[in-house]
């Protein structure tokens, strides 16, 4: 009896959070003093995106607006999730699990650091996806001539200014994607402020020491992400691990979106008592501190105990 093999994993680990807001410039400069993050990248503009990047540790939060989305307020918009292989294998991986996918483009920034990033974005995962048919590419995708040809087009299509106000205007209120990062300067920029970050004794106010976890709410679109994790077994309070870097964590709810944030810190106990006594617009439980979205533009963010710095205490 010959025993099915389990498909290699797609995501090696999560790649980065985006955040959409009209006013990047104020809620870059609030994140970045607010919680002591290094710079991935300083604000730039793609032409399609003006985004800024921020390193928490073990992945990057970035904050931008796309060109041409008017829409108001400040949300977590997109999830991007670095993928194991190259982007021509990894689609091919998306197709054969039956990820609904559209062709990859290539978004690259030449200034102030120069950057590309070739993304591949998913459907059926959030609510409010783009979903019409200049987004959707072929019915199967994977990795064909016609599906390279839609990926150049689009990668040229993005890099004008006219083409970049036409995705703009087909974009909906949220994106999954996958995204290889394949520009030395921003590879060489990660890890230089990897290796400051594992050196440094506190990261910040709050002592960060990276990101524990992504909150997602689920209602209907528990199958993409079962086909997307190749977990079968995924259901609606499923915490997944990509054994590196932050957990998504899955919880039932009445719609399918991005909940919130959470960073690990090295002593929550006693950043619990300075919030106290700074009297600061906080929820304090025992394993966890959760920021008024009130004081944080409207987003959930919370803090935990890092276990790493559990263990160094033991």
């Amino acid at each position: 009896m010959i025993t099915p093999q389990t498909p290699d994993p797609l995501i090696r680990g999560i790649d980065r959070i985006l955040i959409q807001t009209q006013d990047v410039e104020r809620v870059f400069a609030r994140f970045r003093h607010e919680f002591g993050l290094p710079i991935a990248w300083p604000l730039a503009d793609c032409g399609l995106l003006v985004s800024g990047g921020l390193y928490a540790g073990n992945m990057t939060i970035e904050v931008g607006r796309f060109n041409g989305l008017g829409l108001p307020g400040t949300w977590f918009y997109g999830l991007g999730f670095a993928p194991w292989e190259p982007t021509g294998k990894m689609v091919q991986g998306l197709a054969s699990r039956k990820v609904l996918h559209a062709p990859p483009m290539t978004l690259c920034y030449d200034s102030p650091l120069v950057m590309r990033s070739t993304l591949t974005f998913l459907r059926n995962l959030l609510d409010g996806q783009p979903n019409t048919a200049f987004w959707l590419g072929l019915p199967r995708g994977g990795n064909s001539r016609v599906g390279r040809a839609l990926s150049n087009f689009r990668t040229w299509m993005v890099g004008t200014e006219a083409g970049s106000k036409t995705f703009s205007m087909l974009l909906g209120s949220s994106l999954v994607f996958m995204c290889d990062n394949h520009s030395a300067p921003h590879q060489e920029q990660i890890a230089a402020l990897r290796a400051t970050w594992q050196t440094a004794r506190q990261n910040g106010p709050y002592g960060i020491t990276g990101v524990a976890g992504i909150d997602i709410e689920v209602s209907t679109n528990l199958a993409g992400w079962r086909r997307l994790l190749d977990r079968p077994d995924l259901n609606a309070d499923s915490i997944h691990s990509f054994g590196t870097g932050p957990l998504l964590r899955f919880h039932p709810g009445e719609g399918n979106r991005l909940l919130g944030i959470e960073f690990a810190c090295a002593d929550l106990p006693s950043i619990a008592q300075q919030l106290r006594e700074k009297r600061a617009l906080v929820s304090i439980g025992e394993r966890r501190v959760t920021f008024s979205p009130d004081q944080l533009d409207g987003l959930t963010i919370g803090l935990s105990q890092s276990p790493t710095a559990t263990m160094e205490k033991a």
